[in-house]
């Protein structure tokens, strides 16, 4: 099942290792699809009620402190990853209200680490006691990023296709010519506004609504090279979709999902695999362009891009394949955020906020539900789907009588799953056996219950019903685990003479 979700070629086109419908799925390693883990609260009350969590960061201190940043509601508030629920702390200090705030970790003018917030007014910066907002001489930016020992903005209200750029190593000159900042015209493709910047390689990509062009060179050159054209052919419409993997960055277009890197431009759609965001895209406004945002899960190698009111849609970047969207907690309340965080072993994991002002973890260890409180209270469960290709037993035009299904699945203590299929004239459905986890010591295991030396995956045989000239088969989970499928075969005979 690693081609993953095909959400839009006709039914006949499909792959054999292609999904209809992967609802709440995601593609482990090996090819299999198995359900998303849950989403639990960081803390017992919202940041603000009612009041979205714009953005947030995670700020890894030279001393070695981890802390977390979110803004919600024009303040900033922090804490650190530990032991749930988190504390929040208010700071003192007001940021936009409305503007999506980007961070930066980069110097100040006394050579402090610090970490620089862009709200669309004069630059704020917070040192871990204190934020100073508005600095001055500072240029206006809703967009920061750090490239070649420079702090480099963009998104100026009365300088829309303007870059800005700082001293070396003092973010605190960003935009200030008396002080070693400055600011670059870009008109690569005429007078087209600047909405977003990355730093691959030895290159700032600069995105245009309908562009994108570079700035090339090395320390201190890299002010008196001329901002060169990668491609006039497109750009992004949303600038919390720019994610940096690596020496390339993706981004969403008018056109879905594309790739790029200092030279080219392409998309990740192809025809066997396609986008499965372009009917999204094509149904949004523009005021909905602007809350599209994507985080990449390092931890499996995924792009997670939040759709509003659609969900989460999840590009592995290894198979080069879809699943999703991914819905119930992450639509109810909407994703208004997305970024990573290390939890206390060091390793990757994603935080979310809300419209609701929560933050949330995404996918900890054992929660099995959405929306879970942080004491671990209460959650909603979520429903997986996973509808395999349409089945056509060879031959499209003559009808068949189903006999048996032979699923193989590692239920991992799942009590809800069944097995679902429709061809058209005859609907069935069968409800597998409650499971327990299959592997001693693991999640879930009961002394007594489980199969010694068990690996979790058991064949599973499916008494099917029905005749017709297909049939679709969608495996169903709504239990609280994260069952994995790996494969499902069908028997069925001919009808018609022999």
């Amino acid at each position: 099942m690693d081609g993953g979700l095909n959400s839009i070629s006709a039914e006949s086109a499909l792959q054999p290792n292609q999904l209809r419908r992967a609802i709440n799925c995601r593609l482990t390693e090996f090819g299999a699809v198995a359900k998303r883990g849950g989403l639990q609260r960081t803390s017992s009350a919202a940041l603000s009620v009612g009041q979205s969590v714009l953005n947030g960061y995670t700020w890894r201190q030279d001393s070695g402190t981890t802390d977390v940043l979110a803004v919600c509601n024009g303040s900033l508030f922090t804490s650190s990853y530990g032991t749930l629920p988190w504390t929040w702390t208010q700071e003192t200090g007001t940021l936009s209200t409305t503007v999506i705030p980007q961070f930066a970790q980069f110097r100040d003018t006394g050579g402090n680490d610090v970490v620089y917030i862009s709200d669309g007014g004069l630059l704020n910066k917070w040192d871990g006691t204190t934020l100073t907002t508005n600095l001055s001489g500072t240029a206006s930016c809703k967009v920061i990023v750090v490239h070649n020992e420079r702090l480099w903005g963009c998104g100026s209200t009365t300088s829309p296709d303007s870059i800005f750029y700082s001293a070396l190593n003092d973010g605190d000159t960003l935009g200030d010519g008396g002080n070693g900042g400055g600011e670059i015209i870009v008109r690569t493709f005429a007078d087209e506004t600047i909405v977003g910047l990355a730093s691959i390689n030895t290159s700032l990509l600069i995105f245009h609504k309908r562009g994108i062009s570079r700035l090339t060179g090395f320390g201190q050159d890299d002010i008196t090279v001329q901002p060169a054209g990668v491609t006039a052919d497109v750009g992004t419409i949303a600038a919390g979709s720019i994610t940096a993997v690596g020496n390339t960055a993706y981004f969403v277009s008018e056109r879905g999902l594309y790739l790029c890197n200092e030279s080219e431009v392409a998309p990740v759609s192809t025809p066997d695999k396609p986008d499965p965001l372009l009917p999204i895209i094509r149904s949004l406004s523009s005021n909905q362009f602007d809350d599209i945002r994507a985080v990449l899960n390092r931890g499996t190698r995924e792009l997670w891009i939040t759709m509003p009111s659609f969900g989460v849609y999840v590009y592995n970047t290894i198979l080069g394949s879809w699943t999703g969207p991914w819905d119930t907690g992450w639509i109810g309340p909407d994703t208004t955020a997305m970024w990573e965080t290390l939890n206390t072993s060091g390793l990757p994991v994603v935080l979310r906020g809300d419209d609701a002002g929560y933050v949330s973890i995404a996918e900890p260890p054992n929660v099995f539900l959405d929306n879970v409180a942080a004491d671990g209270t209460g959650g909603d469960r979520y429903t997986m789907t996973a509808q395999f290709h349409r089945l056509y037993c060879g031959d499209a035009a003559l009808a068949k009588a189903l006999r048996w299904g032979y699923i193989q699945a590692a239920l991992k203590g799942s009590d809800q799953s069944r097995v679902e299929w429709n061809t058209g004239a005859s609907f069935g459905s069968f409800s597998l056996p409650p499971s327990f986890d299959q592997t001693w010591g693991g999640t879930g295991t009961v002394w007594g219950t489980g199969t010694w030396g068990g690996q979790g995956t058991l064949s599973y045989r499916i008494p099917m019903g029905g005749n017709g000239y297909y049939v679709d088969v969608s495996f169903i989970d709504s239990g609280a685990a994260l069952p994995v499928v790996s494969s499902f075969q069908l028997e069925a005979f001919a009808l018609g003479r022999r």
